[in-house]
């Protein structure tokens, strides 16, 4: 598992397929799958989207003002509704929500020092 996680954060933002991935860690398809339910209890491509909306909700935070196509291009997601479905579930939040509340936190902590001299 520690080779299928290496491989997958130095190669989550390109497409891939769990062929590729299987074969650059030497094992079958059907042995990565195993191996991937007995660890993390999901299919391996279900691992590899978890994985890359961790990325997108680090990168949104980072840079809230960069467009989310971007963000989701430099993860490796086209914003599928599988993907905003998911990143609902895991964060209780849609990717947009969660923009807009890390501009305002940017927004709102830039004006701080300005509200606390004037108060």
């Amino acid at each position: 598992m520690a080779v299928v996680a290496a491989y997958l954060a130095e190669h989550y933002a390109t497409p891939l397929r769990i062929a590729d991935v299987a074969r650059a860690c030497h094992v079958s398809v059907r042995t990565l799958q195993n191996l991937c339910h007995a660890h993390c209890g999901e299919p391996p491509l279900k691992m590899l989207r978890r994985f890359r909306l961790q990325k997108l909700h680090h990168a949104v935070i980072g840079h809230p003002w960069t467009p989310l196509r971007v963000h989701y291009g430099s993860c490796g997601l086209n914003g599928s509704l599988a993907d905003r479905d998911l990143f609902l579930q895991i964060y209780g939040c849609t990717v947009r929500e969660h923009q807009e509340a890390c501009r305002s936190k940017r927004y709102l902590h830039a004006l701080a020092p300005d509200l606390v001299r004037s108060a």
